[in-house]
């Protein structure tokens, strides 16, 4: 038989325990931390259709320089891939794959800003940890 804990955990125990007192003003107390509906924080700026056709060439030419490079890595992996003659192996093209992956987003994120600085337009809001879900994964398994 379990212990049962002498003070209740959730919102909808204190109010069966009796508590509807202090149920109301925990309710009141966590109403006051939470932002108001509607609030959100300010979305991250975007370029304006004029500043985007303005530095469309430049991007452009990147994008494709970017594209060739990372064909480049993807060759390297499956040549590293298809030579690997354990685990160990395999899981050091992994790694190398991975690191490189990295240093081409980095390079590509600076040499963007670099376009931008070049036209006059401001690097727009964004940054690190903003990716598919919405943060950075805490370090947690996967092969």
């Amino acid at each position: 038989m379990a212990l049962r804990s002498p003070l209740p955990t959730t919102l909808p125990r204190l109010l069966i325990s009796g508590g509807c007192l202090t149920a109301a003003t925990l309710a009141l107390a966590l109403g006051s931390f939470t932002p108001a509906i509607g609030q959100t924080s300010a979305p991250p700026e975007r370029l304006t259709p004029a500043q985007k056709e303005k530095i469309f060439p430049e991007v452009k030419a990147l994008m494709v320089k970017k594209q060739q490079q990372s064909i480049k890595i993807q060759e390297d992996y499956l040549r590293c891939t298809r030579a690997a003659s354990n685990q160990e192996a395999l899981r050091s093209c992994k790694k190398a794959d991975g690191q490189s992956r990295r240093k081409l987003r980095a390079e590509t994120r600076e040499e963007r800003r670099k376009i931008y600085a070049r036209n006059g337009i401001e690097v727009p809001v964004g940054g690190p940890g903003k990716g598919r879900k919405g943060a950075k994964r805490s370090g947690g398994g996967g092969a």
